[in-house]
């Protein structure tokens, strides 16, 4: 069996935002063929910490601080990721949906947006892991909100994941 973490985020700002900047750390250094984000409420919110420029290797053109998670999408799209957001039609969300729909010009049939009224679930799966739990990717949800995440990067789990989510929302697109 592979590596499982539970994570319990009771108002800590590190633990959240510390373990999604390794996350896609890791994705900007081996990109996934296809990401997927879903959350009912989403912010264009920090999560690497480049204010020493310390991940510049990884995308020279990062200025030295917070990046936000629109310009990491945009970098793993430039290294041939494809991205699925899925998302409800709050306002809240428009913001961020618009920045990330940007990136549709440059990368056209690459980034992919749904929304629908009644999603719930929240979570991040890629080629190596699945991330699920409580929190939305929000300021709220990393920063400030007692979360719950489940961390698995075995195969088995993150294939019956993929399955899940492609026969449930990749029909939409």
């Amino acid at each position: 069996m592979g590596l499982h973490r539970d994570i319990y985020a009771a108002r800590s700002n590190l633990v959240p935002t510390e373990f999604l900047q390794s996350l896609f750390v890791a994705e900007l250094i081996r990109p996934s063929s296809r990401i997927w984000i879903s959350s009912p409420w989403i912010n264009d919110i920090d999560l690497i910490d480049n204010t020493a420029r310390q991940f510049g290797a990884l995308v020279p053109s990062w200025p030295a601080s917070w990046i936000r998670l629109s310009d990491i999408l945009g970098a793993l799209l430039d290294r041939g990721s494809e991205v699925v957001i899925i998302a409800n039609y709050d306002p809240h969300n428009a913001e961020f949906l618009s920045r990330f729909g940007l990136l549709r010009e440059v990368h056209p049939g690459r980034v992919h947006v749904i929304q629908t009224a009644d999603v719930h679930e929240k979570g991040i799966l890629s080629d190596n892991f699945t991330l699920d739990g409580s929190m939305n990717f929000t300021y709220r949800g990393v920063n400030i909100n007692q979360e719950y995440l489940g961390y698995r990067c075995d195969p088995q789990t993150v294939h019956e994941r993929r399955l899940v989510l492609e026969e449930r929302w990749w029909r939409q697109l």
